[in-house]
C-alpha cells in the first residue's frame, strides 16, 4: 500500500527555489495517544523533532496542531503543509470555500484537472468542504483569530483519482533560521452529511465566537438602506439618476457610491485622488445637495494601492510596498488602456497611511456621509519581504495588523463615519460597516464558468456587515472614464438588454435573496425616462422595496437551510462584460439557473420565512415544505412558516 506523508516542511533560503521534506524522510516515529513525534533527520540536527498533536472535538470533528524544535539547518523552514486531507477524486465531487466575497461552488470539469496543484486564499472564511456523494463529505478549517499567512493548497493525482486539500501555513521569517516553530492555530476535520449550508454551521459555531464577530457594533449604521446606485462621472451624469431614484423611493433611503470623482483616471495615480474632478466648492456643494435629500454619499478610495508610474511613488512607495518572495514589487495592472501598474500596500506602510489619512479628512469635511476603502477586505493578506520593513518577512499577519491600525487611526479621526470596502471578509468585519460583494452576485459576469456563487457568508454571519453590490447594468453598457484613450471605447453598442433579457433580472434579485443590499450599475437618465426600459426600472424599485420591507429577515436574520425547494429550470445567458472589457474580447456565458431563487431565514422575533424572486418574464410554480404557489414574472414575494 502506498505511504503518504502526513506533513510537509518546504525549506529555501527566503528567495530561491524551494525545497520539500515529508514525513516520510524521517527515520524515527512515535504514536502516544494522538501525539506523534518524529525524528531522525541528521542534516537538520541531532535534536530536530517534528510533533504533532490530534484531539477529538465535539460533533465528530478532529482538531490538529503541528510544531518542530531542536532545528540546526542552514536553511529557514518557510512553511508548514499540515493537515493533508486526501480522498477520491471524480467528476461528481464539489468544492466550496469563501475565498473572497460570499463565496463560490466549483465542480465537475470547473473544479482542478489531473496534475493540478495550487492554493486559494482564506480572505473571506477559513473553511472548505468536498462534497461527494459517492465516498461522502469531508469539511476542514483553520481556527485561526488571528489571520497569519496561509492559504488553501489544493492537488490531484496524475491519473485524476485522487485530490488531496491542505493547509499551508508561512512562518514569519527572522535573520537566521529558528530552533523552533509551529503552527499558532489549530485545523479542524470532519466527516458531515448535508451540503454547503450544513458546511458553513460547522464553521459558524467557532465563528460567532471570535473577536470579529464579538466586537462588530450590533447597531450597523448601513442597516435602513434600500438601494446602492453605483455610479461614475461627472456630477451631470451620475447624480440625476440618484436624485429621481429617491424621489421614486418614498421612505426607502437611497445610497450613492460614486466613483470616478477625482482628478486622476480611475486605476492611476493612486492615491492621488485630490483634487475633486470639478473643483473642490463645486464638489462640496453637490455633496450637500445630495446629503440634504437624504442621499447618503460615499466616494471611491482606493485603500490598497500606489500607482508605481506616477511621480508620488518615490516620495515613499517603495518604502510601503509589499515586496514578494522574488524580489519583486507585488503590482498588478489593472487599467488596460492605460497601462499603470498598482502597487499594493503592506500593512507598514506609514506614508501611504498618512496620505489615506490625509484624504479622508477632506473628503469627510466636504459633508460625505462615509468612505469606501476599496481592496483592504481581500488584497491585504499577502507575504511581505520588503527589507527595509521592520516585521518577520514571509509569514505571520502584520499587514493585517497593519490596516486594521490604519483603520483604527481613520475611525478615531473620524467618528461616526461608517466606513466599507471591498469583499466580505472576517478579519476586519469588526471595523468597517459594509462590504462590496459584486464577484459573488454577479459571478457569471465576472468569473465565468469555473465558479459558482454560494451564499456561504451570510450564512456564517449576518446582520453586523452590511453587504451591498452588484453589476447589474440596465442597458448592458459599463461606464467609460473620458480620461481613457478614446481609441479604446467601444464603438458598437447594441441593445444589450434584449439579447441577455434575464441577466439584469438576476443580478438585482440575487443579492436580495441573499441578505444583501441591492445595487444598480450605471443608471443613466435614459434608462429612467424611456419606456423601452421601464420594466427593468419597474423590478429595480420593486427589488428596493421589496429589500427594505423585509430587513428583519434580509438584514437582521438567520439564514435557515434552502434545502427542500423545488422550481423549473432555466438556461440564462450572460454577457461577460467589466469597464476594462474591449470590444473584441466580449464574452459570453449560458448557465443552467433555477427559474426561482429562494432563501429561507428566520428573523430575531422568531418568524421563518421563504423569500422568492422571479427573474423571469413568465409566472413559475413553486413547492416547499407542503407548501406550494406560481410567482408572478419579476417579482418578489415573502411567504410565512412559523
Amino acid at each position: 500500500m502506498k505511504q503518504h506523508p502526513e506533513w510537509k516542511l518546504s525549506i529555501g533560503d527566503g528567495r530561491g527555489e524551494l525545497r520539500e521534506i515529508t514525513s516520510l524522510d524521517l527515520a524515527h516515529v512515535e504514536t502516544d495517544e494522538g501525539r506523534t513525534v518524529w525524528s531522525g533527520f541528521p542534516e537538520f540536527g541531532p535534536e530536530f523533532r517534528v510533533e504533532t498533536v490530534r484531539r477529538t472535538g465535539k460533533d465528530g470533528l478532529a482538531f490538529f496542531t503541528l510544531s518542530y524544535s531542536g532545528y540546526a539547518g542552514e536553511a529557514f523552514i518557510e512553511e508548514i503543509c499540515y493537515p493533508i486531507v486526501r480522498r477520491p477524486y471524480h467528476p461528481g465531487v464539489e468544492l466550496v470555500h469563501c475565498p473572497f466575497d460570499m463565496g463560490f461552488r466549483r465542480s465537475g470539469k470547473s473544479l482542478f484537472p489531473a496534475g493540478y496543484s495550487g492554493r486559494e486564499a482564506m480572505c473571506g472564511m477559513q473553511f472548505a468542504a468536498l462534497l461527494d456523494p459517492e465516498h461522502g463529505n469531508t469539511y476542514f478549517d483553520c481556527r485561526d483569530p488571528e489571520h497569519v499567512v496561509k492559504w488553501f493548497g489544493f492537488a490531484v493525482s496524475e491519473d485524476g483519482g485522487e485530490i488531496e486539500c491542505s493547509a499551508i501555513h508561512a512562518l514569519p521569517l527572522g535573520e537566521t533560521p529558528a530552533e523552533s516553530g509551529r503552527i499558532p492555530y489549530e485545523s479542524g476535520v470532519a466527516a458531515f452529511s448535508g451540503g454547503w449550508y450544513e458546511a458553513a454551521q460547522i464553521y459558524r459555531k467557532w465563528a460567532l465566537g471570535q473577536s470579529w464577530h464579538r466586537n462588530a457594533p450590533v447597531d450597523n449604521p448601513l442597516r435602513d438602506l434600500g438601494l446602492w446606485v453605483w455610479n461614475r462621472g461627472l456630477s451631470t451624469e451620475a447624480l440625476p439618476p440618484v436624485e429621481r431614484l429617491q424621489r421614486d423611493l418614498p421612505g426607502v433611503p437611497v445610497a450613492l457610491d460614486w466613483y470616478w470623482w477625482h482628478s486622476n483616471p480611475y486605476d492611476t495615480d493612486y492615491p492621488d485622488f485630490w483634487p475633486p474632478r470639478e473643483g473642490e466648492e463645486t464638489f462640496r456643494r453637490q455633496v450637500e445637495n445630495l446629503t440634504e435629500q437624504g442621499i447618503f454619499t460615499q466616494v471611491y478610495v482606493n485603500g490598497v494601492c500606489w500607482d508605481l508610474d506616477t511621480p508620488s511613488f518615490a516620495e515613499g512607495g517603495g518604502e510601503s510596498i509589499v515586496v514578494k518572495r522574488d524580489g519583486e514589487p507585488l503590482a498588478y495592472e489593472f487599467n488596460k488602456y492605460n497601462h499603470h501598474r498598482l502597487g499594493f500596500m503592506c500593512g507598514e506602510a506609514p506614508k501611504f497611511q498618512d496620505r489615506i489619512s490625509e484624504l479622508v479628512a477632506k473628503l469627510r469635511s466636504c459633508g460625505l456621509s462615509g468612505q469606501y476603502l476599496d481592496m483592504i477586505g481581500n488584497c491585504s493578506y499577502n507575504p511581505c519581504y520588503n527589507p527595509l520593513h521592520r516585521h518577520e518577512k514571509g509569514g505571520g499577519n502584520a499587514s493585517v495588523r497593519g490596516f486594521r491600525t490604519m483603520l483604527e487611526r481613520l475611525r478615531r479621526e473620524n467618528p461616526g463615519y461608517p466606513l466599507s470596502t471591498e469583499c466580505a471578509n472576517e478579519a476586519y468585519m469588526d471595523l468597517v460597516a459594509g462590504a462590496i460583494v459584486c464577484n459573488s452576485t454577479a459571478a457569471e459576469r465576472l468569473l465565468g464558468d469555473a465558479i459558482e456563487p454560494l451564499p456561504l457568508f451570510p450564512a456564517v454571519y449576518h446582520g453586523r456587515l452590511a453587504l451591498f453590490g452588484s453589476y447589474a447594468l440596465p442597458d448592458g453598457v459599463t461606464p467609460w472614464d473620458p480620461l481613457w484613450p478614446p481609441e479604446d471605447r467601444w464603438k458598437n453598442e447594441k441593445p444589450w438588454h434584449k439579447l441577455y433579457p434575464e441577466q439584469f433580472y438576476v443580478e438585482m434579485a440575487r443579492p436580495v435573496i441573499w441578505g444583501a443590499q441591492p445595487m444598480v450599475c450605471n443608471l443613466t437618465q435614459r434608462v429612467q425616462e424611456d419606456r423601452e426600459y421601464a420594466e427593468l426600472y419597474r423590478f429595480l424599485l420593486e427589488s428596493a422595496r421589496f429589500y427594505h420591507a423585509n430587513r428583519d429577515l434580509l438584514f437582521d436574520g438567520e439564514m435557515l437551510s434552502p434545502a427542500g425547494f423545488h422550481c423549473g429550470t432555466r438556461q440564462v445567458k450572460f454577457q461577460q462584460r467589466m469597464i476594462f472589457t474591449k470590444e473584441t474580447a466580449c464574452g459570453e456565458l449560458e448557465r443552467e439557473l433555477p427559474a426561482l431563487l429562494h432563501s429561507v431565514w428566520r428573523a430575531p422575533s422568531g418568524a421563518e420565512a421563504l423569500v422568492l424572486a422571479n427573474y423571469t418574464a413568465e409566472p413559475q410554480s413553486w413547492e416547499f415544505d407542503g407548501r406550494s404557489g406560481v410567482a408572478a414574472a419579476h417579482s418578489f414575494g415573502r411567504f410565512e412558516l412559523a
